[in-house]
């Protein structure tokens, strides 16, 4: 089963996080009848796979736990709220357990208390009920006719082989084949014993326009099935005589049941099975993308491909490779006279453009995979704290790179705990206030050109400038004297100072001091910069701007002191010359006198080790860390796309550099980092 770990892994994890997401959603909606039902297809799935892969107490818990799902099928109003606090501490269990099973191969999880707890909550089932769930009973002709609905239903009757070793997971195997097929009404086993049957005979009725011979050839390609029988239990013409028939209501189908490669036991070829029917939510898609992945389903097809992310993070190496070598080409091409070259150098580079947008698509995951967390986290920390949040997510389908995505969530975590310990008042302070009890927490994300924009707004108290300003005394971070000066923007700056935090109490929740300083070292890390704004009594916003990609980029080439630099285009405001404008001396500091401001004026070449260059010829206006500065250059080469690569930590460390990178004549640019490039005063 090793070669279905890493399948069962990253599958487990978007169960357990699913799953985190729909309890929220049923706590706040109990009556949603879809989330119930996508509560126990996740579940199921979740129990079925650790079942299979051998790791019992993760099964055995996800059993125990679809006991209390079903309690949302037999009462209105929802679950408990002891009920929820029970389901998630399962599911933390849960996450926990896929974790130690990643780093150490066991699921080093005990469930057993777990288990007693949702017992507990559950009440014993009649027989009539138990032999309902289980689906022991075949279903009488009557209740076939009305599933029909007019109708042709067959019966598939498999049975396995005497010495069957897994009768459980071919049970699966069957079932997954037939439900690709058509819409089963009803197995034997049901889907909630699959994973427990110890029999010989499968029996499932199937709403079908697939030839007999057709199913009974599929169903026959499962391993260890000995004998396949397919015959008509429901005609399509035998349903037009009674009245009352035809008035019935149609029941809803039971779903389909997944196929899972992790059912086939290792050294043995999977079996392919058409893809079910897509559900009502993913409807919206475009009718020519539906109507492609229907013709791809009825030939055995997948819509979709799971691919290992080294792989892609390779393509992207490569794709890297071809933009440079292009780049290379077109600086040659310069230089030649050939006819019919620069037409071909056209083709290659519009057909090179258009891989390259489609591998940058391939690497995008909507921004939602972060998202998913918080509902969770923000009712568990209201919860802890008293507090009535009310959480928005905006544009959870905004698409950014992978790598970005995955780094993103711990900043995102620091900024949420920040909001809803610090930034949001308590029901009895937000009354007073004149606001509504229910505080608004909002997560968004937009795109903005070549880059995505986050914010974590809330509508809360605001940052406090002078209590700021105070605490920073008290740290010795500013010179007393100076607490009445410091402004909402200098309090600000003093939040991302490291080791700094205004909580009166250390907390599991805040107080350390190891919040804002890292959001800021991950964004710069990951080349995107944050920006904090507060007003006073109406709330706080932190807005992330990241590269859609962190591979490949544009960037403004310059020279100084001779050699090349890349400033990322993004950052750049403009390029104005020197002897243009006038040039100032403020406190000892050269400061550029613009139309729109008086920027300070840092020389790349002093700044990056060489000669300072008293005839600089350019300022580029550069954006970082939230303020303007002007940066002087003696020559501008022009603007590229360009391949990053990572420095190497005796020459980054310490250096306001984030990379580099080759250009077409083999020489290596450094790219600026422009939050870091200078410590530019707040008041500037």
């Amino acid at each position: 089963m090793d070669e279905y770990l890493p399948m069962f892994l990253a599958e487990g994890r978007e169960h357990v996080q699913e799953l985190n997401l729909a309890v929220v959603q049923i706590e706040e909606t109990p009556d949603d009848q879809n989330v119930v039902d996508e509560i126990f297809r996740i579940a199921h799935s979740l129990k079925g796979m650790s079942a299979t892969m051998g790791f019992a107490n993760m099964a055995a818990l996800t059993h125990e736990m679809e006991d209390v799902f079903e309690l949302l099928r037999q009462r209105q109003g929802g679950l408990e709220r002891i009920a929820i606090d029970v389901l998630f501490q399962c599911l933390d269990a849960l996450s926990a357990a896929v974790e130690s099973i990643d780093e150490t191969g066991e699921e080093n999880i005990q469930p057993q208390a777990l288990i007693e707890s949702l017992r507990g909550l559950v009440r014993d089932r009649t027989p009539e009920q138990e032999s309902e769930r289980l689906g022991i009973d075949a279903p009488l002709p009557g209740e076939l006719t009305e599933l029909a609905d007019g109708r042709r239903v067959i019966q598939i009757s498999a049975t396995l082989d005497e010495d069957v070793s897994m009768p459980a997971v071919r049970a699966y195997m069957v079932l997954s084949v037939i439900a690709g097929y058509g819409e089963t009404l009803k197995c034997i086993p049901s889907p909630e014993a699959v994973d427990t049957f110890d029999g010989r005979e499968i029996d499932a009725w199937v709403v079908s326009e697939r030839t007999d011979t057709e199913i009974q050839d599929a169903v026959a390609s499962v391993p260890e099935v000995a004998e396949v029988h397919v015959f008509e239990a429901v005609s399509d013409t035998a349903l037009d005589a009674p009245d009352e028939v035809a008035e019935a209501v149609t029941a809803p189908p039971a779903p389909p049941i997944e196929a899972l490669a992790v059912d086939v036991p290792a050294g043995e070829a999977p079996v392919t099975a058409p893809t079910p029917a897509a559900p009502p939510a993913a409807e919206k898609a475009a009718p020519a993308a539906k109507e492609k992945n229907q013709s791809s389903n009825k030939h055995g097809g997948s819509s979709t491909v799971r691919v290992d992310a080294e792989r892609l993070d390779q393509l992207m190496h490569f794709m890297g490779e071809l933009v440079l070598h292009r780049t290379q080409v077109e600086a040659l091409i310069q230089q030649a006279d050939v006819p019919g070259l620069s037409q071909a150098m056209q083709n290659l580079t519009r057909t090179s453009h258009a891989l390259q947008s489609m591998v940058m698509q391939v690497r995008m995951i909507p921004v939602e995979a972060v998202f998913l967390r918080f509902p969770r986290l923000v009712r568990d920390l209201s919860t802890k704290l008293g507090k009535q949040v009310d959480l928005q997510l905006v544009g959870k389908d905004t698409e950014l790179d992978r790598t970005v995505v995955d780094a993103l969530g711990d900043p995102l975590v620091h900024l949420v705990r920040n909001s809803l310990d610090h930034g949001l008042e308590g029901v009895e302070e937000r009354i007073a206030a004149g606001k509504p009890a229910t505080g608004t927490l909002e997560i968004s994300a937009r795109h903005a050109g070549g880059n995505v924009i986050i914010t974590v707004a809330d509508d809360g108290r605001g940052i406090n400038a002078r209590k700021v300003a105070e605490k920073a005394a008290e740290r010795g971070l500013i010179d007393p004297a100076a607490v009445d000066s410091i402004d909402m923007a200098r309090a600000v700056e003093l939040l991302f100072t490291a080791g700094f935090s205004t909580a009166e109490v250390t907390s599991d929740i805040s107080g350390r001091g190891v919040g804002m300083d890292a959001v800021r070292a991950a964004i710069r890390g990951l080349g995107g910069e944050v920006i904090m704004t507060s007003e006073m009594g109406k709330g706080t916003s932190a807005q992330i701007r990241l590269p859609l990609t962190l591979a490949i980029m544009a960037a403004l080439i310059v020279e100084a002191d001779g050699r090349p630099f890349a400033i990322p285009l993004d950052r750049i405001e403009r390029t104005v010359r020197v002897a243009d404008q006038a040039v100032r001396s403020v406190a000892g500091r050269k400061m550029l006198v613009l139309t729109d401001g008086v920027l300070p004026i840092v020389d790349a070449s002093e700044h990056y080790g060489g000669a300072t260059v008293a005839d600089a010829e350019y300022a580029v206006v550069v954006r970082g860390n939230g303020d303007r500065f002007a940066l002087t250059v003696s020559r501008m080469v022009g603007q590229h796309e360009l391949v990053t690569r990572p420095l190497p930590p005796e020459i980054s460390d310490g250096a306001a550099l984030s990379g580099a990178a080759v250009l077409s004549d083999g020489q290596i640019a450094l790219i600026v980092d422009c939050d870091a490039v200078v410590d530019v005063p707040v008041s500037a």
